[in-house]
């Protein structure tokens, strides 16, 4: 029979100690000396979470998560990633019972307390600490930023019922045969993974052109691609309705479990669907993108013709468009809207070898096909990438050229 850790009175008052021992620096420091030799010292186990589970009769996850932090060399790493003072406490305690010393448990409970008081009374909260300390930490931040789009994904996906694996944009500029400054823009975009969660839930995309208005549409060369054949799961069924002018997609299939996931695709071709060069008020080329669903990953791609925006390197622009929908990037009472970001963009090189999305198995085969319908080899393009786990839902993602004036424009 195992025996139980002695119960303390645990106070949030920290000990007496001289006020630079309360920066979280020193805290974190404290608990890597003062836990760390508790742990050392518990009798007949070496440092292996296995060996001080079995002894303390504890959880061996939750050993093991202090174990990793005490042995981290930044302080504020520990504090970061070390459970909560509730976990400690027993976890000492129990060690005092297996044999530690009480002087060696008590400096490590001195330890705990010094912790429990910075949560408490100097940030509110385990969460606010946690996001206060990231900034000035380059990794804790981006591990830190991770997890909490994690948390806003299941929670999103939870309410409304629906979550896809991947959102995946794609847009190809190539020069246009018919004019020296415009540009042909060639898009696919859409999800795969996509899965119904609830059966209540809904899930309407709109796009499309409602049939009555396609001969009166301001591009009457537009195509639209069918990326069917490109497909890894079963296409999603869709109803279709028009409403007010607009198409209405409403994804609602049987719910029927984890293996039920279908794919999302549309392609569309526009002649001169861009320009190469500023126009007033319109500085930037680019794409933007604000997910549908919620999503465990985004990848949006703009590839290139080598002619077109040579030397100019792209700028990413991460919008909160809650409550205003999506933003103009080139209205200034938007920036207000804009969220600081540590994603970057990154440059796949000139070609395709690179551009495999595991996710979109035949996803190169996709990028090929629009190749073949500009008329254009894929040595001639070169890839710029935005790639981010669990992106926030509701917020926008673009990828922008700055463009110059054309030179016969003064």
């Amino acid at each position: 029979m195992q025996s139980k850790a002695p119960q303390t009175n645990i106070e949030t008052t920290p000990p007496s100690e001289p006020e630079l021992s309360r920066t979280p620096e020193c805290v974190g420091n404290g608990l890597r000396a003062m836990i760390g030799r508790v742990l050392r010292e518990v009798p007949d186990c070496t440092m292996r979470p296995t060996d001080i589970s079995r002894r303390l009769d504890i959880s061996r996850v939750m050993v093991g998560r202090v174990v990793r932090a005490v042995e981290k060399e930044d302080p504020i790493e520990t504090l970061t990633s070390i459970p909560g003072p509730e976990t400690l406490r027993h976890i000492v305690q129990s060690a005092q019972v297996a044999g530690v010393s009480a002087e060696h448990v008590e400096a490590a409970i001195n330890a705990i307390e010094l912790f429990d008081w910075l949560i408490r009374d100097q940030y509110g909260t385990r969460g606010a600490m946690s996001a206060a300390l990231s900034v000035d930490h380059a990794r804790l931040r981006e591990r830190f930023e991770q997890a909490s789009r994690y948390q806003a994904f299941k929670g999103m996906s939870q309410v409304l019922g629906v979550e896809s694996k991947l959102w995946l944009t794609c847009m190809m500029m190539t020069p246009s045969k018919d004019s020296g400054h415009g540009i042909n823009i060639s898009t696919i975009h859409g999800t795969t993974g996509l899965r119904r969660l609830r059966p209540d839930s809904r899930v309407n995309f709109v796009y499309g052109t409602p049939p009555k208005y396609v001969a009166g549409r301001q591009m009457p060369e537009r195509m639209d691609f069918d990326l069917s054949p490109y497909f890894s799961n079963t296409p999603a069924p869709l109803d279709v309705v028009e409403e007010n002018g607009q198409i209405i997609n409403t994804f609602a299939p049987k719910v029927a479990g984890k293996d039920a996931v279908y794919d999302m695709f549309a392609g569309v071709h526009v002649p001169n669907g861009s320009n190469r060069f500023a126009a007033p008020g319109r500085t930037c080329r680019g794409t933007v993108v604000i997910p549908d669903v919620p999503v465990t990953a985004l990848v949006s791609d703009v590839i290139l013709h080598g002619d077109i925006f040579e030397g100019i390197t792209p700028e990413l622009l991460v919008y909160n468009t809650m409550g205003k929908g999506g933003a103009d990037i080139e209205d200034p009472k938007r920036f207000v809207d804009r969220v600081e970001t540590n994603e970057e963009i990154i440059e796949l090189g000139d070609g395709f070898s690179k551009i495999e999305v595991p996710d979109v198995p035949k996803y190169e085969q996709m990028v090929r096909f629009l190749c073949e319908k500009n008329g254009y080899s894929p040595k001639e393009f070169q890839v710029h990438r935005l790639q981010i786990q669990y992106p926030v839902y509701g917020f926008q993602y673009a990828i922008v050229y700055k463009v110059p004036q054309a030179l016969d424009d003064g």
